[in-house]
């Protein structure tokens, strides 16, 4: 008798999920009966243009909107049912998230954006420093952890939301258009320093975009239409593999250990023009500083710094 292969386990369902908005006397439906399954481990991409309605559903899944009807069950827990207060628990333990817009905070560090998740879960801080250190140089930015949002280029400041998003390894990443404001060369950086981390920390990976082209890089791909979904997509026979990936199965291709960009290049190749401004690299020094003195500079902060709203919204104007 053949082996039996057990189904992998779900880490998202969605049953009947319906989001209504009212304007005046008009319903308008952002979502309307959309029923999923999304597996552990897995990457998939919620395909669709401005206004189909994949934002709002990204933003259901991660219990960022309640909906107007239906279920949202992640690893066993309805999170349509969860208290603000429960919900923000569940976010810390389980979900990661990488914003178009990047989010950091610009009175920040690199370094400190990188630790805030590890500070609010309540990881002392010489573990979250350690900890935020070695994200930053796997993302290639080893000479960039004392500089400001400010004192960097787009693929760099996404670089570090990456870092963020994925330094207390949630079982979750959301990356809602993660790659929307940059080039084509930072793009396919992003894209494929996001996939193979979710693949070596076996993450699951929900990606927001209107791209075909970054949507090729999920295992399966939902097309999103008027809230609806209108077609399932199984990507994994044509999907873009990471380079490192491709290097293991190709003997004459060879991946740098560590270049600045974070993903290593092929030997022999010419390197791509640097993504970064010219300044000069702040020297990395481990200082001494009062823990206290440090949650509260750090809360000082949060309260004072203005970021725009984190999650996109598009999706509801109409």
């Amino acid at each position: 008798m053949a082996d039996v292969v057990a189904a992998p386990k779900s880490a998202i369902v969605i049953k009947g999920l319906t989001k209504i908005f009212t304007l005046g006397k008009e319903k308008v439906y952002a979502l309307n009966g959309i029923d999923l399954n999304i597996a552990e481990n897995e990457i998939i991409c919620l395909l669709g243009t401005s206004g189909s309605g994949k934002s709002t559903l990204l933003n259901m899944m991660a219990g960022l909107e309640k909906p107007t009807k239906g279920s949202i069950t992640v690893f066993g827990e309805r999170v349509d049912k969860m208290s603000e207060r429960k919900l923000a628990i569940f976010r810390q333990k389980y979900m990661g998230f990488v914003f178009q817009s990047y989010n950091l905070l610009p009175n920040l560090s690199a370094i400190d954006n990188v630790s805030l998740p590890l500070a609010f879960a309540g990881v002392k801080r010489s573990v979250r420093t350690k900890k935020a250190k070695k994200m930053l140089k796997l993302c290639g930015l080893g000479k960039r952890m004392k500089h400001k949002p400010t004192q960097m280029s787009g693929g760099q400041q996404q670089r570090v939301g990456i870092a963020r998003a994925f330094v207390a390894t949630p079982k979750i990443v959301f990356a809602d258009e993660p790659t929307g404001n940059l080039d084509t060369h930072t793009t396919i950086e992003i894209m494929e320093m996001m996939v193979k981390m979710a693949r070596e920390n076996k993450q699951t990976l929900v990606i927001v975009t209107h791209d075909i082209e970054i949507a090729a890089y999920a295992d399966r791909i939902y097309h999103i239409i008027d809230g609806r979904i209108d077609a399932v997509e199984d990507n994994r026979d044509k999907q873009i593999i990471p380079l490192e990936e491709k290097a293991a199965d190709i003997p004459d291709v060879k991946v740098s250990e560590q270049s600045e960009d974070g993903l290593g290049i092929r030997e022999g190749a010419a390197e791509s023009p640097p993504d970064e401004p010219k300044i000069e690299p702040v020297e990395d020094k481990d200082e001494p500083a009062d823990p206290q003195k440090e949650e509260e500079r750090i809360s000082e902060i949060l309260g004072s710094s203005k970021i725009e709203n984190e999650i996109h919204t598009e999706d509801e104007t109409i």
